[in-house]
């Protein structure tokens, strides 16, 4: 790391917490706490003077990173999106002023790949029905809706097949499931545990269906009446990447007319304040966008960010840069066509 002379000032970077859930810990980086050559400050509501005197920004998850903001940033360097998905960054607004921006990459994929195939047997098992029926003093295993069946003779159908679906399919072959997959960008799988095949041959054929695709303009309501009406019917629907993928007027249109058995989602379009109607639905199971959790994966997060936002800042290849072509100028904007 460079170290700094006597008279040199620290880079400032700022981190800017979600005001839904703190990522940070009270005391976790003291105020104004320096890790040289760096000054971190925290904060969920920056001012106009911290994000004008800050070099290099980490924002976390649900913290919007749009133009207004972006106009607010006079020295920054470089911005750090601790999350993989960059649907809430204007990623044009930062080239255009000359700011590096990164993702994080796929910290976390195991993890979400844990709670989506916790999910499906959550699901499969019919798990619900029988914590239903066993509160109220029952005790049958016949006292369930549908079938159960086993994993060998269910088709687990996944629509991404990136960092988070590969790790879905290892443990899901595992346990015995048939996998298809859904990926423009993948051709095969290599590992050959998986098919690969058209979206709507997946849909027609899964009985389980797990998203792992990121929001872009393509992917926003990609499950959409059109798509629930070429599913299986009865399928269960898991969706673990991004809420907006999902129409959830149309999921709910297809959980009455029975073409979703299930819905088990980790995150919705409306979060964090999912309508009532999938709150209450007794075929819907919510978590609070978790997936991504566990002790082990938020250490890495937080270091993962860190370290790529001081890797910006130092000129340092950075694999995760999604704006390559702008050249960090300090506030102007350089754009190499």
């Amino acid at each position: 790391m460079l170290l700094l002379g006597m008279d040199e000032m620290p880079m400032n970077i700022l981190i800017i917490d979600s005001q839904r859930v703190n990522y940070i810990d009270p005391g976790e980086y003291a105020s104004g706490s320096v890790y040289q050559p760096y000054r971190l400050e925290v904060t969920s509501r920056p001012s106009d003077e911290q994000l004008a005197r800050a070099d290099g920004i980490i924002a976390f998850h649900s913290v919007v990173i749009d133009a207004p903001l972006v106009a607010r940033m006079h020295r920054c360097r470089a911005l750090v999106k601790a999350t993989i998905g960059l649907d809430d960054v204007d990623v044009e607004a930062l080239s255009a002023k000359g700011i590096l921006c990164s993702n994080i990459g796929s910290v976390g994929a195991e993890e979400v790949a844990e709670h989506a195939m916790a999910l499906i047997l959550f699901a499969q098992r019919k798990l619900l029905d029988y914590a239903r029926h066993t509160r109220q003093g029952g005790w049958s295993w016949r006292a369930h809706n549908g079938e159960i069946r086993a994993c060998a003779d269910t088709v687990l159908g996944l629509i991404g097949y990136g960092a988070t679906g590969r790790a879905l399919a290892r443990r899901a072959t595992a346990l015995g499931y048939r996998i298809c997959f859904y990926d423009p960008w993948v051709e095969r799988c290599g590992e050959g545990i998986a098919q690969g095949g058209t979206l709507e041959s997946l849909l027609e054929t899964a009985d389980v269906i797990s998203l792992h695709l990121p929001l872009r303009p393509d992917t926003e309501h990609l499950m959409n009446d059109a798509r629930f009406s070429r599913m299986k019917h009865g399928a269960t629907l898991v969706n673990t990447a991004r809420g907006g993928i999902v129409d959830t007027g149309a999921l709910l249109r297809s959980l009455q007319s029975g073409i979703v058995s299930m819905a088990l989602l980790d995150v919705v379009q409306e979060e964090p304040a999912p309508p009532q109607a999938l709150i209450e639905h007794e075929r819907v199971l919510l978590t609070p966008h978790a997936a991504f959790y566990s002790e082990r994966s938020l250490a890495e997060l937080k270091a993962n960010a860190l370290e790529t936002i001081m890797g910006l800042l130092e000129g340092t290849e950075i694999k995760t840069l999604v704006n390559p072509d702008c050249v960090s100028g300090g506030g102007e904007g350089i754009c190499l066509n």
